[in-house]
C-alpha cells in the first residue's frame, strides 16, 4: 500500500528532519586493485538528490577511505565539513570502509549496510558509529558493554589506530577526541608493513607489531579504549528528545484512511490500545503528555514534560480527535530525575529492565514510564506499525518487532493507563575542539585551561514585576554543566563557590566537595573558532522545585530560529578572566521559554474566555499559584564568570 507519512512532531523538527542538505557529486577513476590515489572527494552522489544519502562517521578523521556499491569504478574519502566527518552513497548502499594508499596494503575496517543506519534520507544525516564498523567486521553485535567481547575488543583495535594517527600528529593527546586527517602521505606508507590488517589482527592484537613501521598503536591502556569508546557511543546518542500530544490522531468514528498518522504520546485507562478510540464503552479516561529532554555527553537523560488526563469527549458514541482534551484539562508537570542506565547504547533500545522514569510526587509506584522502544534511522521511536513501516520501509506482508514500538504505563488514582509514544531526537553534538574547549588534559604543561568553567546566568523575566533570578553553573571537563548552588542560597540568589565532585547519587544529582546537592542541567553542543567568535554552544533544562521561579525554564534547544545558545570565550581565551557572553547564533540576547507556564497560560486565557459559570462547568479553575505560573512564561537570561575572588573559582588556570 502507498502511504504518506506524517511525522508526529512540532513542525519546527518536521523541519528539522526533512529539509534537504547541499553537496557535490564525484568523479574518480581508479582501480580497486591497485590501490587508491589522490582522492579528493566525500560522496558518491549528489547529496542534494532524494537517493544520496549523507552520513557522519562518529570519530572525527577526514581521509577514511571509503567505496560505495553502485559505484565500481570510483573511490571515497572522508571530509571534515564543520566539526564532523562525512561522507555519502546512494541509499540502500554497502559502504566498505578501509585505510589505503598507493600500494595495495590495506587495513580493512569493515562493510556496512546503509539500510542498518538509515533507510530515510533525512535533514540529520545519520551516523556510522565506531562499533558499527566493528560489528561489520567480527559479524556479531554486542548486546552490553562488555570489555571482553570480541567486537568490543576490535572497536578497541580500531580507537588505537585512529588515536595513534592523532598522537602522532599532534592533534590529540591519548585519551582525547580530537579531529585528526588520515593524509594521502602517510596512507602511501602503508607500504611499509609486511601484511594486510583484518578482522583476525585486529582480535587477535597482531596488528600492533604488523603496524609498527607505520604507526604506534598501543599508546592507550585497554581500560583508556574502553572508556572513548563509552564516550563515542554516548555522543553518538546525544541531543534534544522530543514528543508530542496526538495532534494528528484522528477522531474514532471508523473512517479508513491510506495515510500513516502518528500518535503521538497518547492513550487511555483501557486494556487494549484500540478502546482508546472506541465510544461504546463507559469510564473511558484519555491521558497524553509532551515533553522536551536533553541527553548528555555522558549518558544521562534530564528535562520535563506535560500530561493532559482526563474523560474523552464522545459524542453519539464517537470519540472526538483525543488532542481536544488538552483544552479541557490542566497541564500536569512529570519530571525527569537524571538517569543513564535507560537506553542500551550500543542496540538503541530502550531498556525494559530501566524504563524512563517521569514522576509527579514522591511515590515512585506513580511514575509514568516509558517502557520500550528502539531508534530508528538514528532518530525516531514511533508507537505505531503504521509509521514504524514508513520508517523501516518494510513490507505490508512483513511482521512488525513490536519490542521496537515505543510503548508506556502509568499507575495513578487507581487506574492503570496505557499507550504509545512516538519521539524524535534531534540536534545532535559533535567533537569539543582543543583550541576552544582548553582543559588540563588537552593542554601541556605550563599552558592555560579554562574548563571546567563556573559562572552565574541571570534570568529575567517577561512580566518585569517579578525579581531576576541568579544560578551557578559550571560546564564540567567533559562539556556537561550542572548547577554550582552554595549552602543557604535563596530564591533569587542561587550562586555558587565553585565546588567539585564528591560523589554521583543515585537520582542522578551530584554532591559536590561543600556537601551541597548539585544537579544536571545540560551539556554543550560542540566549538567554533574564528578571528572573532570562540564559542561553544549550550543547551539547557532547568526541572527540580529547587530552582523556584526557574523551575521548567529552557534555552538553546535550537528547535527553531533564533532558539539557539552559544557562550563567546574569545576575550576569555586572550587572557581576560571575565570575558564571556551569552547570545543566540545572531549575537542576540538569548530568549527562555518555559513550556509548562506557557501551557498553563494556555489554559488560563481559554479559561477566562468562557463567558459564564455554565460554560465553566466540568472546568477547574486556575489557582493563585497557577496564574503566577503562568506569568513566568518567557524571559531573557545572560551569563558572567563567577567570582574570582573566590580561588576555586579561577576562570583561567595554568596546567603543573
Amino acid at each position: 500500500m502507498n502511504r504518506k507519512i506524517l511525522l508526529p512532531f512540532a513542525l519546527s523538527t518536521i523541519a528539522i528532519l526533512l529539509n534537504g542538505c547541499g553537496g557535490e557529486s564525484a568523479n574518480i577513476n581508479e582501480n580497486p586493485n591497485n590501490g587508491v590515489n589522490g582522492i579528493t572527494e566525500n560522496t558518491s552522489c549528489d547529496v542534494s538528490a532524494t537517493d544520496c544519502l549523507s552520513f557522519v562517521v562518529d570519530y572525527p578523521i577526514a581521509g577514511l577511505n571509503f567505496d560505495c556499491s553502485t559505484d565500481k569504478v570510483n573511490h571515497f574519502a572522508t571530509k571534515i565539513v564543520g566539526n564532523i566527518a562525512t561522507g555519502a552513497c546512494k541509499l540502500g548502499d554497502n559502504v566498505t570502509f578501509y585505510i589505503q594508499g598507493k600500494s595495495p596494503r590495506k587495513i580493512s575496517l569493515g562493510t556496512i549496510k546503509l539500510d542498518d543506519i538509515s533507510k530515510l534520507k533525512l535533514a540529520t544525516p545519520p551516523r556510522i558509529r565506531l562499533i558499527d564498523l566493528a560489528a561489520a567486521l567480527t559479524g556479531k553485535t554486542p548486546t552490553a558493554l562488555d570489555i571482553d567481547d570480541e567486537t568490543i575488543h576490535v572497536a578497541l583495535a580500531l580507537i588505537n589506530i585512529f588515536q595513534g594517527l592523532g598522537i602522532e600528529r599532534e592533534d590529540n593527546v591519548a585519551g582525547d577526541i580530537q579531529l585528526t586527517e588520515l593524509t594521502q602521505d602517510k596512507k602511501d606508507k602503508l607500504i611499509d608493513v609486511s601484511k594486510d590488517i583484518g578482522v583476525q589482527e585486529l582480535s587477535s592484537g597482531e596488528y600492533i607489531d604488523i603496524l609498527k613501521p607505520w604507526l604506534k598503536v598501543d599508546n592507550l591502556s585497554k581500560q583508556q579504549a574502553f572508556e572513548i569508546l563509552i564516550q563515542l557511543l554516548n555522543v553518538s546518542n546525544t541531543g534534544v528528545w522530543q514528543a508530542d500530544p496526538p495532534v494528528a490522531k484522528a477522531s474514532g468514528d471508523g473512517v479508513a484512511t491510506t495515510t500513516a498518522r502518528p500518535d503521538g504520546f497518547f492513550g487511555c485507562n483501557k486494556s487494549t490500545y484500540t478502546a482508546c478510540t472506541n465510544g461504546n464503552q463507559s469510564n473511558l479516561l484519555h491521558s497524553m503528555g509532551s515533553f522536551l529532554l536533553l541527553s548528555d555527553r555522558q549518558g544521562y537523560i534530564l528535562g520535563y514534560g506535560q500530561q493532559w488526563k482526563g474523560p474523552a469527549t464522545i459524542i453519539k458514541d464517537i470519540v472526538l480527535a483525543p488532542y481536544i482534551l488538552t483544552t479541557k484539562v490542566k497541564p500536569v508537570k512529570m519530571n525527569v530525575n537524571p538517569q543513564n542506565a535507560w537506553l542500551n547504547p550500543i542496540t538503541r533500545t530502550l531498556n525494559p529492565n530501566q524504563p524512563l522514569h517521569f514522576s509527579f510526587n514522591n511515590n515512585v509506584a506513580e511514575d509514568l514510564i516509558i517502557q520500550k522502544g528502539k531508534i530508528l534511522n538514528g532518530t525516531t521511536i514511533t508507537g505505531t506499525e503504521a509509521i514504524y513501516r514508513e520508517l523501516t520501509k518494510i513490507k505490508d506482508s512483513d511482521t512488525v518487532d513490536t519490542t521496537h514500538l515505543g510503548s508506556w504505563q502509568h499507575t495513578i488514582a487507581n487506574q492503570t493507563y496505557k499507550g504509545v509514544i512516538d519521539i524524535v531526537k534531534v540536534n545532535p553534538v559533535s567533537y569539543l575542539a582543543k583550541d576552544v574547549f582548553k582543559t588540563e588534559k588537552n593542554v601541556k604543561a605550563n599552558q592555560s585551561y579554562i574548563f571546567p568553567l563556573y559562572a552565574t546566568l541571570n534570568f529575567k523575566f517577561e512580566e518585569s514585576n517579578i525579581p531576576g533570578v541568579d544560578i551557578g553553573i559550571v560546564i564540567d571537563e567533559n562539556g556537561d554543566i550542572r548547577t554550582d548552588i552554595k549552602n543557604n542560597s535563596t530564591s533569587t540568589n542561587m550562586t555558587g563557590v565553585c565546588g567539585t565532585v564528591k560523589t554521583l547519587n543515585s537520582d542522578g544529582t551530584i554532591t559536590d566537595s561543600n556537601d551541597q546537592i548539585q544537579y544536571r542541567i545540560g551539556t554543550t553542543g560542540g566549538t567554533s573558532f574564528s578571528a572573532t567568535d570562540k564559542s561553544l554552544t549550550v543547551r539547557m533544562i532547568f526541572s527540580n522545585p529547587k530552582f523556584g521561579n526557574v523551575d521548567g525554564v529552557l534555552f538553546g534547544l535550537n528547535l527553531s530560529t533564533g532558539t539557539g545558545a552559544k557562550i563567546n570565550l574569545h576575550n576569555l581565551l586572550a587572557g581576560q578572566p571575565t570575558g564571556i557572553n551569552l547570545s543566540n547564533f545572531k549575537d542576540k540576547t538569548v530568549v527562555w521559554s518555559n513550556v509548562y507556564a506557557g501551557y498553563q497560560l494556555v489554559y488560563n486565557n481559554l479559561y477566562d474566555k468562557l463567558k459564564d459559570d455554565t460554560e465553566r462547568n466540568g472546568y477547574i479553575a486556575p489557582t493563585t499559584e497557577e496564574r503566577e505560573l503562568a506569568k513566568r512564561y518567557s524571559g531573557t537570561v545572560n551569563i558572567k564568570i563567577a567570582d574570582q575572588t573566590i580561588p576555586a573559582c579561577k576562570a583561567i588556570k595554568i596546567k603543573a
